[in-house]
């Protein structure tokens, strides 16, 4: 019965994510154990094994991020920046948008004896690096080791949820599995990842309950099997030792392996449904302008079909609604595909969302700059190559009045060049809202805090569709521009106040030397407080919330 509920409240397909419902209390992660993998990843960047070579790649993919992002006095990034950076980094790796980096503060005075709450753990670990940093900020490699220690945690996490899998089925860690005995373990453990379940409290005849129901319950369940089944065979022919190879057989940790690079990877075989969503709405759209007249949004649901019925309250606080003409409302596509309502609450910690296209066209831009700010120029020269098109005067005007309130320069992580990216890529690039004008929240969320479905009735999208077709408005044709229907405001929102970039990049050799004698100062100071917590008991942390805001 629960699963039916399930599955007639979240209304799952090929076209959608699944809407998980979220366990009901609070999970709680021990800080030892925060600590301990903290720890891990700090001994890790000072030696070598695994941790280093996973040190290395994180490295690698955060320096283009880290050479383009603003820095402090002292050539650092500050608080709000690594927020910044550290979900830049999950959400183009895997489609994780992970829980306490999409906010600011709120978090120093929640821990407890019994831990820290799981989606606090973000700002917790950053708060631990920045009492050894003092005031100084991060560099490369300490955004690196907090980014390492984040994934850390989360793949402790998967480790568990595998464990408890193994449990499920009546399989103990020491037990050798045949490849048909892992795969159904793995469809346990995928089931419970998409779907949100609690594995600790099943038995081998509830989880074979919830496997035989995801087929309905969820339309993507085949093809998850595909991927992870060729995940399995990937890992087992190149990351088995010739121990493993030997045996014939999967062991717990050769299994573990594959649930994590599932989790890893996931989000880019998920994201698959969000392409086909695209597809339909740029279908649908005023050609050029990124944008769905909301009856035409509401037309295939009013039709028979289920997708793209969410009401004009949740669509407004999602930031996927545009007012600019409040007799002929829309929908802006971007910032519908990449909403909390496309995303599936995989994790304690994160999200599996939809990826966002915007980050690797900034992404590049950043690669080709390696600043946080650059001149129209540059910026046009690039644009246009990336779309293969000659950019209207009316965009480069627009350019050029950013550049005109920043001393002739565009800051390249602002609000207003967010904006102007979204111009110019309207398919790919979210409209940036003001800060606090529009509240994103999951179905779950929404439904806790308003009492209401995310879903609009049949009979408000009949009203939308029937006044639509009454007044016949034409189509625009194929070479509008969304510079004629999208809102333009000039609020300016920086990720952090411009400063004078005088001093040495933190990757100079001098400072990486400075850099590296930091990171053994930390690794010292944690397994000595490791050791302290060990004979005394965890304290909670302290101190005073500091608000910041800052753009995602």
């Amino acid at each position: 019965m629960f699963l039916i509920v399930a599955f007639v409240f979240h209304r799952a397909s090929a076209e959608t994510f699944l809407r998980a419902s979220r366990t009901s209390h609070e999970e709680r992660v021990s800080e030892g154990d925060i600590q301990t993998s903290l720890l891990s990843e700090v001994e890790g960047a000072l030696g070598g094994g695994s941790a280093s070579i996973r040190l290395k790649k994180l490295e690698a993919f955060l320096s283009p991020i880290f050479n383009a992002l603003p820095k402090n006095e002292k050539g650092y990034l500050g608080h709000a920046t690594v927020r910044y950076a550290l979900h830049r980094l999950f959400v183009q790796r895997h489609g994780w948008v992970i829980k306490g980096l999409d906010a600011a503060g709120g978090h120093r005075n929640t821990t407890s004896s019994a831990g820290v709450l799981k989606e606090h753990v973000p700002a917790y670990v950053q708060d631990l690096f920045e009492k050894r940093l003092g005031d100084r900020g991060f560099g490369l490699h300490e955004l690196t080791v907090l980014a390492a220690t984040i994934e850390h945690v989360i793949h402790n996490e998967a480790i568990k949820r595998l464990g408890d899998a193994f449990k499920a089925h009546s399989f103990l860690p020491t037990s050798l599995m045949t490849t048909e005995q892992a795969d159904e373990v793995l469809d346990t453990y995928m089931a419970s990842y998409i779907i949100g379940e609690d594995l600790s409290t099943m038995n081998t005849s509830d989880v074979d309950q919830l496997k035989t129901a995801m087929p309905d319950m969820y339309m993507d369940w085949k093809s998850t099997q595909d991927f992870v089944r060729s995940t399995r065979r990937n890992v087992t022919e190149s990351e088995s030792t010739a121990q493993q190879k030997a045996s014939a057989g999967l062991d717990f940790s050769l299994v573990a392996r594959v649930a994590e690079r599932a989790g890893e990877g996931f989000g880019a075989h998920q994201d698959e449904s969000c392409r086909q969503m695209k597809t339909s709405l740029v279908a649908m759209e005023e050609p050029g302008t990124g944008r769905v007249r909301l009856s035409d949004f509401y037309r295939p649901a009013v039709g028979g079909e289920w997708q793209f019925q969410e009401s004009v309250s949740y669509l407004r606080e999602l930031g996927a609604l545009d007012e600019t003409d409040a007799q002929k409302l829309r929908v802006i596509i971007p910032n519908y595909i990449s909403s909390p309502s496309n995303c599936i609450a995989s994790s304690s910690f994160y999200s599996v969302c939809c990826m966002d296209e915007c980050e690797g066209l900034l992404g590049h831009i950043e690669r080709q700059i390696a600043a946080p700010e650059a001149s129209t120029t540059r910026i046009a020269s690039l644009v246009a190559d990336l779309s293969s098109r000659k950019l209207p005067q009316s965009l480069l005007d627009r350019l050029g009045d950013i550049a005109a309130t920043h001393d002739g320069v565009v800051p390249l992580h602002g609000r207003l060049f967010a904006q102007w990216m979204h111009h110019a890529f309207p398919h790919e690039c979210p409209y940036p809202h003001l800060s606090g004008t529009t509240n994103p929240q999951t179905p779950d969320d929404w439904l806790a805090s308003t009492g209401k479905d995310i879903a609009a009735t049949k009979e408000e999208m009949d009203i939308h569709v029937s006044a639509a077709s009454a007044s016949q408005a034409p189509m625009l044709d194929r070479d509008f521009h969304v510079e004629a229907i999208a809102p333009w405001s000039p609020e300016e929102e920086l990720l952090v106040s411009r400063v004078a970039q005088s001093v040495a990049p933190a990757g100079s050799s001098l400072l990486f030397v400075v850099r590296h004698a930091v990171m053994f100062a930390l690794a010292v100071s944690f397994a000595m407080a490791l050791v302290h917590s060990s004979s005394s008991g965890m304290k909670a942390l302290g101190g005073v919330t500091k608000d910041e805001k800052f753009m995602v």
